[in-house]
């Protein structure tokens, strides 16, 4: 999608766009998304960040509060109870309460600030519930509740950063819907559908979508594919997507074991679209202290300098499905995903990039060179922008990722 015209009329263009894909798309399911996963936060501030206003719903005697811009609410965990402050624009207190839990209802088309004080902020469109975890945890747990069309158009711009031609969005969007509708539910017992996080799928309110109206492609092309997702024997399937395959995709029982819901079998698929890719191959060092340390805490005993790595795989330089422990005649393994989680955990999620990778000594270092950035299951973030970019449509890249798949719209 291309905009002609005078500056002034791109601008308008865009923003109009943008506030569009804030607006509920007719027949668009609620999803219940658990915000700041990783936080594990007991205090969360509350503001208006666009629109007219908002309502503060406590289920108290003394009733709704109206939240205007400028005004503040800052709930905090008190034992199994909330402290909930509400201040105006001057930080002049106005009301404070003592709650089990908040609800944050904007207006029509306004947009909530959540703010983590010191750490982060966040933009979202929909109510947000804020009560004690339900675990018992010393958390607080923050839902938002909005439509999944404005999900989807959010979890696309977060993932989709930089240029991409539009049927490259569009074959995304399906995707990402097609996922939600397949593991709704999937934090049921947390209260909610599903967290923020790449557990589910990233989630960063409005800012990224916000960003990419500048070229509004993230707003219209979800809007394109108009409630389309991919099905096999009348089900959804268990839509996984990748930054980057480098080369050949994996299945989810490669990657984490197990069956996939839903009787799609999922085939490993040759691509070479994403090659100009930069982690079409990759290298990255950590020190064998640091990965020796972690990997002794993971297996529960103490590994000597000495110890060796084997990554493990059927074929040279192919997928990983394990990783080989070796130390003085003690011999333990991992898979391939344990091995990834520790490390990243620890030293980042930019050690070891991908489930495709050998490992090697290098004096005081441990070398990992590999190939793809992520799960390397399903679509090819890489690659499907690749093939828009060579004239393909969204409906012959989802095809070609995902063969035998149907893609129909929802009534």
């Amino acid at each position: 999608m291309r905009i002609t015209g005078s500056p002034l009329n791109k601008a308008f263009v865009a923003f109009a766009l943008l506030l569009s894909a804030a607006v509920p798309a007719p027949g668009a399911a609620p999803v219940r998304i658990g915000l700041f996963s990783l936080f594990k936060t007991a205090i969360v501030e509350v503001g208006v960040a666009s629109g007219e206003g908002a309502t503060l719903s406590t289920g108290t005697l003394k009733g709704d509060r109206r939240l205007l811009r400028g005004d503040s609410v800052r709930i905090r965990l008190t034992g199994a109870r909330l402290s909930v402050v509400v201040s105006d624009a001057h930080g002049g207190v106005r009301q404070s309460l003592d709650v089990r839990e908040a609800d944050i209802i904007p207006d029509r088309g306004a947009a909530l600030e959540l703010r983590l004080p010191g750490r982060v902020r966040r933009e979202v469109r929909g109510r947000v519930a804020v009560s004690p975890a339900l675990r018992g945890e010393r958390q607080l747990r923050i839902v938002l509740t909005t439509d999944s069309e404005s999900a989807v158009s959010s979890v696309v711009a977060a993932e989709m950063t930089g240029e991409h031609a539009p049927e490259a969005i569009k074959a995304l969007a399906v995707v990402v819907r097609t996922y939600m509708l397949a593991h709704m539910g999937r934090h049921s017992q947390e209260g909610f559908d599903f967290c923020d996080t790449t557990h589910c799928q990233v989630y960063r309110g409005e800012a990224d979508l916000a960003r990419e109206a500048a070229s509004p492609l993230i707003a219209a092309s979800v809007r394109a594919t108009g409630g389309e997702r991919l099905r096999f024997a009348g089900r959804e399937i268990e839509s996984y997507y990748t930054a980057a395959c480098g080369g050949r995709t994996a299945t989810p029982s490669m990657a984490w074991g197990g069956a996939t819901g839903g009787g799609y079998r999922f085939q490993r698929v040759s691509c070479q679209w994403c090659r100009a890719s930069r982690y079409s191959r990759w290298e990255r060092s950590a020190a064998a202290s640091s990965v020796l340390d972690i990997l002794s805490a993971a297996v529960g005993f103490r590994l000597s300098s000495s110890a060796e790595l084997l990554a493990e795989s059927e074929e040279a330089g192919d997928f990983v499905r394990a990783v080989i422990m070796r130390d003085h005649g003690r011999r333990v393994s991992m898979t391939s995903d344990e091995f990834r989680r520790a490390i990243g955990r620890n030293l980042g999620w930019n050690t070891v990039l991908s489930p495709t990778f050998t490992i090697r000594r290098r004096g005081q270092n441990f070398v990992f060179r590999g190939r793809g950035f992520g799960s390397q299951v399903g679509l090819c973030l890489a690659g499907a922008s690749a093939q828009a970019s060579a004239g393909r449509s969204y409906r012959e890249i989802l095809s070609f990722y995902y063969p035998n798949a149907e893609l129909e719209a929802i009534d």
